[in-house]
């Protein structure tokens, strides 16, 4: 891919994709933004530890519990700076409960999203939020009064000790007035019950620990597919995923939009070459239903998909247009607004 740099390139041992987090993340986080004095107990262990503030902001992401079967990191800064990203924060903005008295700006507030994507009741998520939050702003907003884009009210409850603000089964608890932990109820309250064990430890899986620690690329993914296989449902729609054991990809967004580019890897060499083929067959498959995107108005969405097999792994980029992912986030947009109104 023309704009994916040498910097971005993938050499793992494993690999492949996620990225939907974001829409839930982004309109989340506006909802998250509290903070505490950096001298506070934040938690009193069950064995008397204290914890501070600058004991969880030193190392937020020993905060995710173990045996992720995904992880993903966004820049903030980077998005906030890209067209598509500008797109994503105007539709937060619209359609998350966050009054203006709140102080929060996301584009201006948040540094970087980290994201654990788990197996514990179905599928379940926990992440981490850093950046600046204002405390008192929105303890006075998040009053129960208010209601998440799709029209539910935004519940506040405690659990472990911690003020957990609800709507319908994502929420979030803001920890310190750096750090929130945001995600659905199972996830959150796991992350909770670490904390109340005084368990401030890294637990990420080997196959993921580089690529969360890269500062030089805007988003990266890691995704183990072994320890969770593939349901039937999602095989159906996406074949390239059938004999998928572990992928590994990291995204920028310069032109056209979103650049990805990552290393999938299968359970044997047939099975990858097979699995190349069939991603190289999605932008044929795109341009032939181009006729259906440009009715709505959507120009062609995938500019490039190239894959190729090595042994029983699979390199590839992709290459995604800002303007019809921008159209697709405005039609996501009329669509919300409808469900939040009952349609």
């Amino acid at each position: 891919m023309n704009h994916v740099s040498p910097a971005m390139s993938v050499r793992p041992r494993f690999g492949l994709g996620l990225v939907a987090a974001l829409g839930f993340v982004l309109p989340g986080t506006l909802l998250a933004a509290t903070g505490c004095h950096r001298s506070e107990v934040i938690v009193k262990t069950a064995d008397g530890r204290r914890l501070r503030a600058e004991d969880i902001d030193r190392d937020p992401t020993a905060l995710l519990p173990g045996g992720a079967l995904g992880i993903a990191t966004l820049d903030a800064p980077s998005l906030n700076q890209a067209a598509i990203g500008q797109k994503l924060l105007e539709l937060a903005r619209r359609h998350a409960p966050m009054p203006e008295a709140a102080h929060f700006e996301p584009g201006r507030d948040l540094n970087r999203l980290l994201i654990g994507v788990y197996s514990m009741q179905g599928v379940d998520f926990a992440g981490i939020a850093t950046g600046s939050f204002d405390k008192s702003a929105i303890e006075r907003t998040a009053d129960g009064t208010q209601t998440t884009p799709l029209g539910i009210p935004v519940v506040r409850s405690t659990y472990a000790e911690h003020t957990l603000y609800t709507g319908g089964n994502v929420g979030f608890v803001v920890l310190t007035e750096h750090t929130i932990l945001f995600g659905n109820e199972t996830g959150i309250r796991r992350v909770l019950d670490r904390l109340a064990r005084g368990r401030i430890a890294r637990e990420i899986p080997v196959w993921a620990g580089d690529l969360m620690e890269r500062r030089d690329t805007p988003f990266t993914l890691a995704m183990d597919f072994g320890a969770d296989p593939i349901s039937a449902s999602v095989r159906e729609q996406l074949p390239f995923m059938g004999a998928l054991s572990r992928v590994r990809l990291v995204g920028n967004f310069a032109s056209p939009g979103l650049n990805l580019a990552g290393t999938a890897v299968y359970r044997d060499d047939p099975a990858a070459v097979t699995g190349a083929a069939q991603l190289n067959e999605i932008q044929t498959l795109v341009r032939r239903w181009s006729w259906l995107t440009a009715i709505v108005g959507i120009p062609q969405p995938v500019h490039r998909v190239q894959a190729a097999a090595r042994g029983p792994e699979v390199d590839f980029v992709v290459g995604l247009d800002a303007i019809a992912m921008a159209k697709i986030l405005d039609q996501a947009s009329t669509m919300l607004a409808a469900a939040g109104s009952g349609g």
